[in-house]
């Protein structure tokens, strides 16, 4: 069996059985073909624009989803524009207990993104728990400075299905440095400025004594 999978500008895919969402470790790996453009389909023959042709048992359309919490009122979650912008795509700036996980697209980030999400969530609410002092430099630091820059340098393209998209190592780069000051007092952890004093010691004088 053979399976199409039609990108959202309908570019065919054709794998072997077993499939899942890597499509592209799939593609990496030779399981997957990127096939032309459709033309056209005649009963299970799909007609691509480059001539050539092929039978195919089912044709998935995947064509994006768009994102929506119609549970939670946008003025909750900063929403702006087509998504909500929160710190680290996690954090409300009004800090007013909701936190976002799984909100982030990235090539690469896999599962380990989102289960770093959660240890920084987790590292949140322990520090409001146990160390609220490293909580409220959190916040302070959301409210105050610039955000980290998650793009890595890309610049995406002004569409509702990158308004949320991230860099991979820029993105789990700053979730972890975050996570880690949350689990460190700031004091312990930020490098020391100014010129240290030095002790200088006199040199000893080694003196030889003359026998006679």
């Amino acid at each position: 069996m053979r399976f199409g999978f039609p990108r959202p500008d309908y570019k065919l895919y054709e794998s072997h059985p077993i499939v899942n969402t890597m499509v592209l470790n799939h593609l990496g790996q030779g399981d997957l073909r990127i096939r032309p453009d459709v033309d056209r389909f005649d009963g299970r023959t799909v007609h691509f624009r480059d001539g050539s042709s092929g039978e195919y048992d089912l044709v998935l359309l995947a064509t994006g989803y768009t994102l929506d919490y119609p549970f939670v009122a946008r003025d909750e979650l900063n929403w702006t524009g087509w998504s909500p912008r929160l710190y680290l795509n996690v954090f409300p700036p009004s800090f007013n207990g909701l936190y976002v996980m799984g909100m982030i697209e990235a090539s690469g980030i896999g599962w380990q993104g989102r289960y770093e999400q959660a240890e920084l969530v987790a590292a949140y609410l322990a520090a409001i728990e146990l160390h609220p002092e490293r909580a409220a430099v959190f916040r302070a630091r959301v409210a105050h400075e610039p955000w980290p820059d998650l793009t890595g340098g890309y610049r995406y393209l002004g569409l509702e299905r990158m308004s949320y998209y991230v860099n991979k190592d820029a993105y789990r780069r700053a979730v972890r440095a975050a996570t880690e000051g949350l689990r460190t007092d700031a004091s312990a952890q930020a490098p020391r400025r100014g010129i240290r004093s030095l002790t200088v010691r006199p040199a000893r004088r080694h003196t030889r004594k003359a026998s006679a």
